[in-house]
């Protein structure tokens, strides 16, 4: 099993000290990545009231925009990075080293900057959206095919299961060929939460996989295990719906 996660808005500053270009998980994304890297930071670095724009920052955010100053900015892990609701959910800042290995292998994000990713690859912070136009482009120009085949590389062969938003999703659509089934959070009366709800409930997901590191390769496995977490889990078309 492979869970596919979206970024969080927010980001936790500092980290470790960084050189050079990152290395991350599925070099086949690093030319969108330089391709998107380069420009954001110059607009950042040189006409930030443009960036502010460009980025969709409002008055508070607005400093944000130095997060775009990459070069020579600390990193960290991506599962502690992002710290959004669905983040701190997780607990990850309260894994075993076996726990984070085994997130490394099955623990994904989608990131509009850098691809898809392994929670472990270290980042820096950043400021960009899946629908934030870069040079005028939106980014889907940008990722051309390098997110379907790291989308491929991703599942290795297993089952993925699809925790996304739909923004992200419509920027790298799961590719033909990989048994994948999204992920659904719907309250007992058959509603879908609240995306509040969605985010912690995905959250409390990822700490109970992290907990219990289980070996899953289908949604009837998931099905099965999460019954063991005391979870309900239901199996839709193409679906699989946590019942909360």
């Amino acid at each position: 099993m492979r869970i596919l996660l979206p970024p969080s808005e927010t980001k936790l500053k500092g980290g470790a000290p960084h050189t050079g270009r990152f290395t991350l998980s599925f070099p086949v994304q690093d030319p969108a990545r330089l391709d998107l890297l380069v420009p954001l930071e110059i607009l950042s670095r040189d006409n930030p009231e443009r960036a502010v724009r460009v980025l969709g920052l409002g008055p508070k955010s607005a400093a944000e925009v130095t997060n775009n100053l990459f070069t020579d900015a600390p990193v960290m892990p991506a599962i502690d990075r992002y710290t959004g609701v669905l983040y701190s959910a997780t607990e990850s800042g309260s894994w075993t080293e076996m726990q984070r290995a085994w997130a490394e292998q099955h623990v994904f994000i989608h990131s509009a900057l850098f691809g898809v990713i392994s929670s472990a690859d270290e980042i820096p912070a950043y400021r960009l959206s899946y629908d934030t136009r870069v040079l005028d482009l939106p980014l889907a120009n940008y990722w051309g095919g390098q997110l379907s085949r790291a989308l491929t590389e991703v599942a290795a062969g297993d089952w993925v299961l699809d925790a996304r938003s739909e923004g992200y999703r419509s920027l790298g659509p799961i590719p033909d060929g990989v048994r994948s089934s999204l992920l659904e959070v719907v309250s007992a009366n058959g509603g879908k939460a609240l995306n509040h709800f969605n985010k912690i409930h995905k959250g409390r997901l990822v700490a109970a996989l992290a907990r219990d590191m289980p070996a899953i390769g289908s949604p009837v496995e998931f099905v099965d295990w999460a019954k063991t977490a005391g979870m309900t889990v239901q199996i839709g078309d193409g679906t699989v719906a946590l019942v909360v």
